[in-house]
């Protein structure tokens, strides 16, 4: 399983039962994305599909995201215009306006509204899915970006678990206490990793009241004031407090499983990482400045405008957003369900110990900003925070220049769309 996260993956999946309710024939390509519980969880709806369509073959393409969520939405236009899309993508917020605003998936507000199964979850997600009053795509599993913490090295340091009001400065203290060094002072142990993803990084200016791009994802907004003093925030733990690694090192996830970084920004989905570390890991709220927001990224499923078999879309869609399915990917370590009730099992529940804080925080969570020029603000965006975190430009001179560039990004995008 674990040659799935190396590259894409096609496999096809097909089961033909006596006792088949219906007798179509035809093929769908299904593209999904994620580890070992996504991909087991996806096959197996696969196969609660094909008992009621034996003679529908479904093709499953699995996609690593190894470059990111930009990488990937070029991928798939690359696909549309080569002819050889799928008809059915499970992909993130990070695209959705991307997609939509190019009208490559049909609009499933009616197909929503016309399924009572839905009103499972939570109404959110939902707001979430929408591109200009429309629904082009339904919410499957979502993470929220939590501070997981080895427990196990907090005891060790007499720190106590997390308020769920923590500050900035309360963390960074804890970060302090939690790093060691050796007798030359070369760091052994790191209380923190700032985060090197757009994604990860995205609560710390949310829990300061603010973001990269404006609230309505139409403008950078990198000149508030707020945007530079989080960034310093971020470049103090790493270069004043040494509290972190530098941004950009491999492996780091490896070294918190391992026990050498005390805490890291993650969500649900190294949950079954953590397991298979035999970590005591658990899970504490954002800390805040001005509150304690953090960030949502979800899962969404989409069908192609291209797809040839819509309504066997519709039902394979229908199957990989049922409860089984949920339970399955909830279960498993993968992100949190979509589905409340999914999410209120016992698998769900026993690890880690706190995982009622992932629907608890639900209400105080943003939306990654996902803008339709996505690719371009996660790039800009993350090339001079990376400038900034290794001493290559100062944080006016990085704020000025990314402002300018995502300045311009959008007014492309207004050419566009308009």
């Amino acid at each position: 399983m674990q040659k799935i996260l190396a590259g894409l993956l096609l496999a096809t999946a097909m089961v033909a039962p006596a006792w088949a309710q219906s007798d179509v024939s035809a093929k769908l390509r299904l593209m999904t994305f994620g580890g070992e519980a996504q991909v087991k969880a996806t096959q197996d709806a696969i196969a609660r599909f094909n008992e009621d369509y034996p003679n529908v073959e479904v093709e499953l393409g699995v996609d690593p995201i190894s470059g990111g969520w930009g990488d990937f939405v070029s991928r798939v236009l690359q696909q549309y215009n080569a002819g050889e899309q799928y008809d059915v993508y499970h992909t993130a917020v990070e695209t959705l306006q991307s997609f939509a605003a190019r009208d490559m998936f049909i609009p499933l507000t009616d197909f929503i509204e016309g399924n009572a199964d839905f009103e499972d979850f939570d109404p959110k997600l939902f707001e979430l899915t929408a591109y200009k009053g429309t629904t082009y795509f339904i919410p499957s599993t979502w993470n929220n970006i939590m501070t997981n913490y080895n427990r196990a090295l907090f005891k060790e340091a007499g720190i106590d678990t997390p308020s769920k009001t923590w500050t900035w400065e309360e963390f960074a203290d804890v970060a302090e206490k939690l790093t060691k060094r050796d007798a030359s002072g070369n760091v052994t142990q790191f209380g923190y990793e700032v985060p090197n993803f757009f994604f990860g990084l995205m609560p710390w200016f949310f829990s300061n009241g603010t973001s990269p791009i404006t609230a309505d994802w139409t403008a950078s907004n990198m000149t508030d004031p707020k945007v530079a003093e989080t960034l310093q925030f971020l470049y103090d733990l790493i270069h004043v407090r040494k509290v972190s690694p530098q941004v950009g090192q491999e492996g780091v996830e490896n070294q918190f499983f391992a026990g050498q970084i005390a805490m890291i920004s993650r969500g649900h989905w190294i949950v079954q990482n953590a397991i298979s570390s035999n970590l005591d890991m658990d899970i504490a709220v954002q800390p805040g400045r001005v509150n304690n927001n953090t960030v949502i990224g979800f899962g969404a499923y989409g069908i192609s405008s291209k797809s040839q078999n819509v309504d066997l879309a519709k039902a394979l869609v229908t199957e990989l957003l049922s409860y089984e399915t949920q339970v399955a990917e909830g279960d498993l370590g993968g992100a949190v369900p979509g589905r409340k009730s999914a999410a209120e099992t016992e698998g769900f529940l026993k690890f880690p110990p706190s995982a009622p804080l992932y629907y608890e925080t639900l209400p105080s969570t943003q939306a990654v900003p996902s803008p339709a020029n996505f690719q371009e603000v996660d790039q800009i965006f993350m090339r001079y925070f990376q400038a900034i975190m290794t001493d290559e430009m100062s944080i006016p001179d990085a704020v000025a220049a990314a402002d300018q560039e995502l300045t311009r990004s959008f007014e492309r995008l207004k050419r566009v769309t308009q």
